[in-house]
């Protein structure tokens, strides 16, 4: 019997998100991550032609991918039909910020106009959460 190998890591997390172009705004301007990269309408259709039609369907191939650091990279999938949700507690993702730069982290989504929850001290002694979504709802 041939045994399945041992999983080594997440490799991306997925997001689905109304509009392209506000999300990767949010996640490169008001979070500073970058972009690794666009599969925008030009570029699927160039690669796969005969999927052309997808790009307009309520689960869309198009998508940009972003990375923060070494972790894992964010896929963020345009869905513009997707009902828009009042955040919820779960599922969240959970992004992890320098002590010393929190208040500046919240003044930052502060000045952006996003909602912000908290800090709350929910975790072990010296963690901070503050929850927020992102223009699609996303926590």
């Amino acid at each position: 019997m041939t045994h399945a190998p041992n999983i080594e890591g997440f490799d991306h997390l997925t997001f689905p998100v109304h509009d392209l172009d506000a999300a990767e705004r949010f996640y490169v301007d008001v979070l500073r991550g970058r972009v690794v990269r666009r599969f925008d309408r030009a570029t699927f259709q160039r690669f796969r032609p005969e999927r052309a039609h997808e790009t307009d369907a309520d689960n869309s191939p198009l998508h940009v991918a972003i990375k923060f650091h070494d972790t894992p990279e964010l896929h963020l999938f345009l869905q513009p039909n997707r009902p828009k949700t009042v955040p919820v507690p779960h599922p969240h993702l959970a992004l992890r910020v320098d002590v010393d730069a929190l208040d500046v982290f919240i003044d930052r989504l502060r000045r952006a106009g996003v909602p912000i929850d908290g800090p709350r001290r929910l975790g072990p002694p010296g963690h901070a959460s503050v929850y927020f979504a992102d223009p699609s709802g996303n926590t």
